[in-house]
């Protein structure tokens, strides 16, 4: 099952007396990050109400924001450690043959000679590639995201066709 919301961020603390929160982004847009803006935190507040972005700045190793419904230090304290949320409809469009993290995890994975080798649960962020974890009878396979590597990621089948080099799947 598709998730309907993506993580963008995280409250990492409070900043000042008025109830502005330091987050740290979890996404690679973080001009998303704007007055306005609509997000859901997790774990969900009572009724999972939505919080209104009323201001943003951005800073080099933080944001600072202002939510409308947030006016006092410890009220923001309370959301220490929780994730901000967007609906996947508000999801950036991406360039293409790139894709969110949840639309490749649970991908099938098979072989160039139709070898089922088996499901992506995870992936790895090793700053040059990515690397797909792939759970399979041998155990866990670490398979890099390059395209010598991956030939195609096929959405609408649910599956990954890799062409893997001498000894990446023993």
């Amino acid at each position: 099952m598709k998730p309907t919301t993506l993580t963008i961020g995280k409250i990492v603390g409070t900043h000042g007396i008025k109830g502005e929160v330091k987050i740290v982004s979890l996404t690679d847009f973080p001009a998303r990050f704007r007055a306005g803006l609509s997000v859901f935190i997790s774990p969900p507040l009572p009724n999972n109400a939505k919080l209104e972005i009323e201001r943003v700045r951005i800073g080099s190793k933080n944001i600072l924001i202002k939510f409308k419904e947030i006016d006092d230090c410890a009220l923001a304290e309370t959301l220490r450690g929780s994730y901000l949320q967007v609906s996947t409809k508000e999801a950036q469009s991406l360039p293409k043959n790139t894709y969110w993290e949840h639309e490749i995890i649970g991908l099938e994975v098979i072989t160039i000679d139709d070898e089922i080798i088996g499901r992506v649960t995870d992936i790895l962020r090793t700053g040059s590639n990515d690397v797909y974890v792939v759970t399979s009878e041998k155990g866990e396979l670490l398979i890099p995201a390059i395209k010598e590597i991956v030939k195609k990621i096929d959405l609408k089948n649910g599956c990954m066709l890799i062409e893997p080099m001498q000894g990446l799947l023993e």
